[in-house]
């Protein structure tokens, strides 16, 4: 995946704003008297435009009023707002490789300005500035994103847009551009995979390991765990809330996390997937998968489990299942051919 113009939300994945944010709301409208907005409400409005979150989250408010006396807690609460993942020295590290730089974000210029100044950001290294004043609609709306595709002359198919909240990728998704979420803001890794979001990083500190001469390429660990019972293998079909593979006949996988150990991973995925208990029969060699088009290097860790009954309980990520032999599996999916080899030896291992 080729990628030449890389677009940043402020909050949440260039500035540690995300306490100062809560606090300074939450202190802004017990001054005011108003009815409190609870921290979940606050993160989950983050991305909109200032007037926008300020309507939402306490209706009766007087907008004006509300910003004035934010404005003055501010002073107070943004004390201690930093830069997050080394973000000056990995955008000029970016800006040396090639890449249009810009920030797209629903905060107005003066405060996005005065925020990064005060925490030491370099300006300089961004091509353009999109605000919350530059365009009428905002996130979710793909509008900002739009507008800065038009001034860059971007792309969308190569652009990613870096942002911290599910607002930031449906935004993101509505304007046709990648997305990466950073989970150094308001929206944990389970929030983003449910969503179905491909790319998430700790921080955008991480985002120089996953480029190579301008094409993405982030590297996964994933269990491919396939379950028989009385000689038949169990095949899934993905439903369309996943991220990958839609609609396609699959096996139980599941992303391998850092520190995690692949057959631990896979038992929680077939319990979940499935319901099913069962016992492990043989674990294969790694296979290695470079999807170019989707920018992922896949790492796969093949299973075979034997099940204790064939009783199947589904959860969201499939809409579908079916018992087949395994000579019939690569009729419902090509891909099974790459397994076909560890799937004779370990079913006559029986």
């Amino acid at each position: 995946m080729r990628i030449k113009t890389i677009l940043f939300d402020m909050d949440g994945v260039l500035l540690d704003t995300s306490e100062a944010i809560w606090k300074t709301h939450a202190l802004t409208a017990q001054k005011l008297g108003l009815k409190p907005a609870t921290k979940k409400q606050i993160y989950q409005a983050i991305g909109m435009s200032w007037d926008e979150l300020i309507s939402k989250l306490y209706p009766e408010a007087n907008v004006e009023k509300f910003k004035k006396v934010a404005t003055e807690i501010m002073k107070t609460t943004y004390k201690s707002v930093k830069l997050i993942g080394n973000a000056t020295q990995t955008l000029r590290e970016l800006k040396k490789r090639g890449f249009r730089l810009a920030l797209v974000s629903g905060s107005h210029k003066k405060y996005a300005v005065e925020q990064l100044k005060r925490a030491g950001f370099d300006l300089s290294l961004l091509d353009i500035m999109v605000n919350g004043e530059d365009t009428i609609k905002h996130k979710p709306d793909p509008d900002p994103i739009l507008f800065a595709l038009k001034k860059l002359n971007a792309k969308p198919e190569e652009t990613i847009y870096i942002g911290d909240s599910l607002l930031d990728y449906r935004a993101a998704k509505s304007a046709g551009v990648h997305f990466i979420g950073t989970l150094s803001g308001v929206c944990s890794l389970n929030d983003f995979l449910e969503s179905g979001v491909l790319y998430v990083i700790d921080s955008i500190g991480e985002l120089l390991k996953h480029f190579d001469k301008g094409e993405l390429m982030f590297e996964r660990r994933s269990v491919a765990a396939f379950i028989e019972y009385n000689g038949k293998l169990l095949l899934l079909k993905r439903s369309d809330k996943v991220a990958t593979d839609k609609g396609e006949w699959s096996t139980v996988h599941g992303r391998v996390e850092d520190g995690e150990s692949p057959e631990k991973r896979a038992l929680k995925e077939i319990a979940e997937e499935t319901g099913l208990k069962v016992k492990l029969v043989k674990k294969g060699k790694v296979m290695k998968v470079k999807n170019h088009t989707l920018g992922i290097s896949w790492n796969f860790y093949p299973f075979l489990f034997k099940a204790v009954s064939h009783d199947v309980k589904l959860n969201w990520e499939h809409t579908d299942f079916v018992w087949v032999e395994l000579k019939d599996i690569v009729r419902y999916n090509k891909y099974f051919r790459n397994y076909m080899n560890f799937l004779k030896e370990a079913m006559g291992d029986k």
